[in-house]
């Protein structure tokens, strides 16, 4: 796999380095996007990237997320959080958990550093400034209580190098990319607890909140497609 994916790369630069021909643009202000791979982390990725000088540009990326779905942080089944030594454990959050809609938002500047015009293509340096959040669901198995919205946030923040080409100098754009930085989280479960009640003399149940926070190492690297001009 890894092979796949690196000989699927180095096809698409080669593509990129030699698919130009003599009608590219003389200059481009803006791209839409989507970033398919952004999927396997539970996220609808949809973006927009203006051009605000010779070799910057300002991106936008908004859209929704999906909790349990893909193999990140967002997935509720699978991440816990950590045992107090810094190791991961694999316990569900809740066996009782169901999918929810949440979102998330970025803001990123661009720099073109060996662009010398207004084209919004080659290598880029992008700090990227995000908040996501995962939403999902607590049912009470004993069917008490009314189900429970839980939580997590996260704000990350990383470096993404990238390359955006415009295959032949057309309309469509490809964007590779690969970032590293950090992510803070902060989780909010509830559980359903039963309390003994002395006046009563019988148990009533009730929700329980429990929070979990901490840092993360956080990276992310994929591809998207957009049309612009």
């Amino acid at each position: 796999m890894k092979k796949l994916i690196g000989i699927f790369i180095l096809s698409v630069v080669s593509f990129a380095t030699y698919s130009q021909d003599d009608e590219e643009a003389t200059s481009r202000n803006f791209v839409l996007k989507f970033a398919p791979t952004q999927i396997v982390a539970g996220e609808l990725n949809f973006s927009y990237e203006q051009r605000i000088a010779r070799i910057i540009s300002l991106e936008l990326e908004v859209g929704p997320t999906i909790s349990q779905f893909g193999l990140n942080f967002g997935n509720q089944k699978l991440w816990r959080g950590s045992d107090g030594l810094g190791i991961w454990n694999f316990d569900p959050i809740s066996y009782d958990a169901s999918s929810a809609i949440g979102f998330h938002v970025s803001l990123a500047p661009r720099f073109y550093p060996a662009s010398d015009d207004n084209l919004l293509k080659g290598l880029y340096l992008s700090p990227v400034f995000k908040f996501r959040q995962y939403n999902y669901n607590i049912e009470d198995n004993q069917g008490l209580l009314d189900d429970e919205t839980s939580r997590i946030n996260q704000g990350i923040f990383r470096f993404n190098f990238g390359l955006q080409f415009w295959p032949k100098g057309g309309k469509f754009s490809i964007d590779m990319f690969f970032g590293i930085g950090l992510s803070t989280f902060n989780l909010k479960d509830h559980q359903a607890i039963g309390e003994y009640d002395p006046v009563t003399m019988d148990y009533t149940t009730k929700w329980v909140e429990t929070t979990d926070k901490g840092v993360r190492f956080n990276a992310a690297t994929g591809i998207k497609f957009g049309f612009g001009m």
